[in-house]
């Protein structure tokens, strides 16, 4: 991938990312409306990389697995965590969306460890996934940035 798409990736990715962890950290769900006018931005900016079809194809199957994990565990996962994670699938491809999903899942079961053993929290607590997603996409497009 080019500079210049990169730079347009992130700039347009990473505010939309921001602003939904907030909004999740704060409310633990996101409204339709917004979470519609995000997923636009991000298929605009994931949009300027140079991905495979087949690799948007697999990222949206791999987002559609977490729908219906989330669908299916009685929303252990939100919808809107598992919408997010389908959008930035097709926008950024497979291999993206699975490294994404990776970083901030291990980024959540490292402050969900710390909150058990501190008793802040109990195994049916609820946490915001967002933050860990953007954290995650940091941590990704450092990587990315570096390779």
């Amino acid at each position: 991938m080019e500079v210049w798409e990169r730079v347009v990736r992130e700039l347009g990715s990473m505010p939309v990312l921001l602003w939904l962890a907030l909004l999740d950290k704060k409310h633990l769900e996101i409204k339709k409306s917004v979470l519609f006018v995000a997923a636009a931005v991000l298929l605009v900016a994931g949009g300027a990389g140079n991905v495979a079809l087949s690799l948007r194809l697999g990222g949206g199957a791999l987002g559609i697995l977490l729908l219906f994990f989330c669908r299916f565990s009685k929303e252990a996962m939100g919808m809107a965590d598992g919408l997010l994670i389908f959008v930035c699938g097709v926008a950024f491809g497979l291999y993206e969306a699975a490294a994404l999903c990776f970083f901030a899942a291990l980024y959540a079961g490292i402050f969900s460890a710390v909150l058990l053993i501190a008793h802040k929290a109990g195994r049916k607590s609820r946490i915001p996934f967002l933050p860990f997603l953007l954290l995650g996409y940091v941590t990704m497009a450092l990587i990315l940035h570096t390779a």
